[in-house]
Order: C-alpha cells, then sequence, then structure tokens
C-alpha cells in the first residue's frame, strides 16, 4: 500500500531584476533581507511532522453524490473563509464548492464555446469575494459570483497560466504559460486593481531552458507575493510591481547544470531525457511541492533516485534537510511524502480517495492488534479512523490537512545547518 499511495502522489532577464540558475551565490552573505537556504545532502536526517506541523491533524472527506463527483484529478484545492474550492481541468473542467465539512455546496462551470464559456482553464483565485479563473481557453479572464454564476469577462491577446491578486499593493500579477511567450517578451505582467499601468517582468530569452513545467503554483500568497520559475535557485518577492532577491538555494556540490540539461533537451531523445531526470539528474528547484509561511520555507527535491523534504527556518536561519518521509509521530497514521497542495496561507497537505483512506486504516490495524487497535481509534486515531470508516468505499478525496507551526523551530536539533 506505500507503494501504491507513493505513486498516487507521483500522478497526481527582466526588466527590474533578473536571477538566472547559473548566478553564482555568496552563501556566507545576505543583504536586504535575503534569506540563503544552504543545502549540503551529507546533512540529511530522519524527521517528524511534529517539528514543522501542529499536533492535530484535519481529515476532511469531500461528499458529493452527483454523477459526475468523482474527483480524482484535482489540480488545484483552496480554502477561504469557510468554504472549500475544488478544481479539476480534466475532468468535469469545473470548480466544485463545499462547506469546511465537506459538503457539497455549489459547482462553477461554464463550459462551451462562445461568449460566456471556456475551453479548458487552469487555475482559480478569490478576489474581492469573487472567483476569478485564469489559464482560460481562449483567452480571457472570466469573474463568477461565489456560488459559480457567471459575473463578466475580458478577452486577452495571449493565454496566462497563474496569477495571484495582493490586497496590500492592489496589484494583480499573471504569469504566461511558456508555450505563449516568444522571444522578446516577458513571463510576468503586473497590472494595478483597474487593469492599468502595466509592468512586465522576466524576458525570456532564446537561448534559455525553460522546460515544460505547470506554472499553477508559481506564486505563493502569503502575507507578500512570493514568486519561483522552474531551473532558478532565487525565488523573488514582490512590492509594486517589481521583484525583488529573497530567498536563495545554495546547492553548492548537488546542484544540477542547468547547461546539461538544455543540452540533453537537444541532443537526447524524450525517453532518454526522461530517463536523466528520473534516475541522474542532480539538484534543481521547481515550483511543486513547496510553500512560505511567517516562519518556515518548504519545498521537496529529488537527487538522483532519492527524495528529500527540505525546511528553512527563518526565524534561525537555518535548515533541515530530511530523508524521504516525515515520520507521523501527532496522530500515527500516514507519513506525509509530499505537500502538494498548498489550502491557505498555514494549511498545507495533500489527499486520498476514501477507499485508499480507509485501506492505510485497515494496515494500521493489522500491526496493532486488536486490543491495541481499539485503544487507537478511541485515542490519538479518533479523527482518521472516523474520516476513513465514513469515506470506505468512496472514491471521492479526503484532505488530508496540517497545520505549519508559527513559532521557531528548537534550537540545536540534529541535521540543522547554516
Amino acid at each position: 500500500m506505500q507503494k501504491r499511495f507513493f505513486l498516487f502522489l507521483l500522478l497526481i532577464s527582466s526588466v527590474f531584476f533578473s536571477c538566472s540558475s547559473n548566478d553564482k551565490v555568496n552563501s556566507d552573505e545576505a543583504s536586504d533581507g535575503l534569506e540563503i537556504i544552504k543545502v549540503d545532502l551529507s546533512e540529511a536526517r530522519e524527521g517528524k511532522l511534529s517539528e514543522f506541523f501542529e499536533s492535530e491533524i484535519e481529515y476532511i472527506w469531500l461528499q458529493d453524490d452527483s454523477e459526475d463527483a468523482q474527483l480524482g484529478g484535482l489540480n488545484k484545492i483552496f480554502f477561504h473563509e469557510d468554504k472549500i474550492f475544488t478544481l479539476d481541468k480534466f475532468g468535469c473542467k469545473c470548480i466544485q464548492i463545499f462547506n469546511r465539512s465537506g459538503k457539497f455546496l455549489h459547482k462553477l462551470r461554464s463550459y462551451g464555446e462562445g461568449p460566456e464559456k471556456y475551453l479548458d482553464l487552469d487555475n482559480a483565485i478569490i478576489v474581492k469575494n469573487e472567483v476569478l479563473l485564469l489559464g482560460v481557453y481562449p483567452p480571457k479572464l472570466m469573474w463568477f459570483s461565489m456560488e459559480g454564476k457567471f459575473l463578466r469577462e475580458e478577452k486577452l491577446e495571449k493565454q496566462n497560466g497563474s496569477g495571484v491578486f495582493s490586497e496590500e499593493e492592489k496589484r494583480y500579477y499573471f504569469y504566461n504559460k511558456v508555450r505563449g511567450v516568444s522571444n522578446g517578451q516577458y513571463f510576468v505582467e503586473s497590472v494595478n486593481e483597474f487593469f492599468q499601468d502595466t509592468l512586465r517582468s522576466f524576458l525570456y530569452q532564446e537561448d534559455g531552458y525553460y522546460g515544460n513545467y505547470s506554472s499553477q503554483r508559481s506564486f505563493i500568497k502569503e502575507n507578500k507575493i512570493y514568486f519561483g520559475r522552474p531551473f532558478n535557485d532565487t525565488i523573488m518577492v514582490t512590492k509594486d510591481g517589481i521583484f525583488f532577491p529573497k530567498f536563495v538555494f545554495d546547492f553548492g556540490y548537488y546542484k544540477q547544470s542547468i547547461e546539461q540539461l538544455k543540452k540533453n533537451s537537444e541532443n537526447l531523445s524524450s525517453v532518454d531525457e526522461l530517463d536523466f531526470i528520473n534516475h541522474r539528474a542532480k539538484l534543481y528547484f521547481v515550483p511543486y511541492g513547496w510553500y512560505v509561511t511567517e516562519s518556515q520555507l518548504y519545498a521537496d527535491f529529488k537527487y538522483e533516485e532519492s527524495f528529500y523534504m527540505i525546511f528553512f527556518d527563518r526565524n534561525a536561519k537555518k535548515t533541515h534537510i530530511l530523508n524521504g518521509r516525515l515520520k507521523n509521530d501527532s496522530d500515527e497514521s500516514i507519513d506525509p511524502f509530499s505537500f502538494t497542495h498548498l489550502f491557505s496561507t498555514d494549511k498545507v497537505g495533500f489527499y486520498l480517495p476514501g477507499r485508499f483512506l480507509f485501506e492505510e486504516l485497515q494496515i494500521k490495524k493489522a500491526e496493532l492488534g486488536k486490543d491495541g487497535f481499539e485503544e487507537y481509534v478511541k485515542g490519538k486515531g479518533k479523527n482518521f479512523a472516523q474520516v476513513a470508516f465514513a469515506a470506505k468505499d468512496s472514491e471521492n478525496p479526503v484532505l488530508i490537512v496540517y497545520t505549519t507551526k508559527k513559532s521557531s523551530l528548537p534550537t540545536g536539533q540534529a541535521g540543522m545547518t547554516q
């Protein structure tokens, strides 16, 4: 079952400033609040969930009895106030809205051709209590009410990917998809709340290497807006439409040569290029499993055939490099392998179909024996067991939600580096 769980997770420059992947970083110096994350895999250790997250874990079963309720391929899940929004771009091509207990409320679906319709969508955000669809094809922005009713739309010259709105700056930031950008154009465009005062950042360079990764997680919205790009060691922060470097990964000896990846894309077959990425590639950043809070930055990495979780304690300026999964010492249910969904500014996690969660509970039962299992489901495993039993026959997802710790991690723990 552990292997099955792992496979499930796997399925599911600038006008102002630009840091390329080849920029040299002095890991002993920092200025203007720059935070250096030094990664030395020789210091990797085992880690526990309680080091980085609060003890209580939420299990939320998304219950929907409608005919198209097979919520198996959700691209984005996020919380807003007392609601949960799920975006499915491959199945229903819709957004479903639930309350925080997992009860279905509304559906936002406007699939079709012509005005007020879309043939594809890739992302969604909440702005001023309205749902704004992004990555829409044909290219346009579309606004809907919180109950899924169409409000208005605005045509675009080219299709965007991800986006975010900063209430503090009163600005939108939109990321143009790699395939939609050509020489002399920019990856990011920023406008004010009235869609004026356009600023452009991160010039596309014909000789650059950009890969073909989704831009959905390029922006992280905390109390500030953070921006990361594939194969770039520098994560930026925004201020009034301008990007400034905030975090730098110093991979040292373990860094993957971007020039090598570029040569591979030019000279290797697709099969051989994939084989290199899966088995021989070194460290490089891709904005997929990552998040930023006031107290920590998290990102997961693959080095050759090994997986690592990296937590950076922003208060103590310490890096924790962890081998594979975190040991769940909170309720002793599932050991998380990655945090693929950013539900809100301090809540992250992943999801499993209900029947998969129940299978995990059965494994726990076999491990503990009858008496131990009865004690477990009445004690620390109560929440896990209740939802697993309720959703045991369901293909619908159960969200597994972890709350990040706000305070600094204890100093002096093994495996910390500066």
